[in-house]
């Protein structure tokens, strides 16, 4: 946390350690029901998490690290939930400000099974795949204009590699009700060819050029059976199956109708047809709104 002074008409500021014994044990002594809202993307803040919600401090959260790590510590925080009565809410950590993982958790707790749950969750794989789909640009000039746009990390590569998706992909499938799931043992496809994975920035955007040809390959031969390719995640529940990368998608499908969106799709013993949820999934507005959200459903907990 960093604190601010000044003197003599000038100004600094120095970093000053968080206290968060402090604050959980400032936060109990309060009426009513303590909440603590966790905007940051450090793993450090993420390790008080358990103490917190064993005290009886619901945690809510946009930072997906945790949820996506080792099976055994989130669910531990599942335990300290339970034990603490309160609640763990991170919405945002897939989707942004989508109703995600709260319709997931809805339609298990109303006797669904869930069967698959299929999303689009990257906007900038998305924008590269729109691009490049009927032949209309090059993967190297779609990416470059992604990058032109800032649509990208600072590294395109940090996008094209998938393990964002694959974050997110570990996210759904755990509230999906599967055991057992790991990053390091799911299957991810790269877009970042193997050749332009070690080396700088620049020598990536100037080489990537020479790996145009095989993509519009790829994508022509299905589009040509009447499908289009799009990069998502797959979550097959009954298969106790979870997969990140290019998905051949046929005319029928929701993902045809996504644009620049996430979209997740979600199928169920009910829900035979799929249940879509469609929206931006990305930005500080919709995020901020559904961490507000997170945190008024904590408030209002009996």
């Amino acid at each position: 946390m960093k604190v601010g002074c000044g003197g003599d008409g000038g100004s600094s500021t120095e970093e000053v350690p968080t206290d968060y014994k402090a604050l959980s044990a400032y936060l109990l002594k309060q009426n009513g029901i303590p909440v603590i809202a966790d905007v940051t993307a450090s793993s450090s803040v993420q390790e008080h998490y358990q103490e917190w919600l064993a005290a009886g401090i619901s945690v809510v959260t946009a930072n997906k690290g945790i949820f996506a790590g080792c099976e055994n510590k989130y669910q531990s925080l599942l335990t300290a939930a339970k034990e603490g009565q309160c609640r763990l809410l991170h919405e945002t950590t897939v989707g942004a400000g989508l109703p995600t993982l709260g319709t997931l958790e809805s339609l298990k707790a109303s006797s669904h099974d869930i069967h698959t749950v299929e999303g689009i969750l990257s906007g900038t794989l998305a924008f590269v795949l729109g691009q490049v789909a009927g032949g209309k640009t090059s993967l190297s000039q779609a990416v470059k204009e992604a990058k032109e746009l800032g649509y990208t990390e600072p590294d395109p590569r940090d996008d094209l590699n998938g393990m964002d998706v694959a974050r997110k992909a570990v996210i759904l499938a755990r509230l999906a009700g599967m055991k057992g799931v790991e990053l390091s043992g799911m299957t991810i496809e790269s877009l970042v060819p193997e050749s332009l994975r070690s080396c700088s920035v620049d020598e990536f955007m100037a080489k990537l050029s020479e790996h145009d040809k095989s993509m519009a390959d790829r994508v022509a031969k299905v589009e040509e059976a009447g499908g289009r390719l799009h990069y998502a995640a797959k979550v097959d529940v009954k298969e106790q199956k979870v997969e990140v990368g290019m998905l051949s998608c046929e005319a029928s499908h929701p993902f045809n109708n996504a644009g620049p969106d996430n979209m997740v799709a979600i199928t169920t013993n009910f829900y035979t047809r799929p249940l879509v949820i469609q929206g931006a999934g990305a930005g500080g507005e919709v995020t901020a709104t559904g961490v507000l959200a997170d945190i008024l459903q904590c408030a209002n907990q009996p």
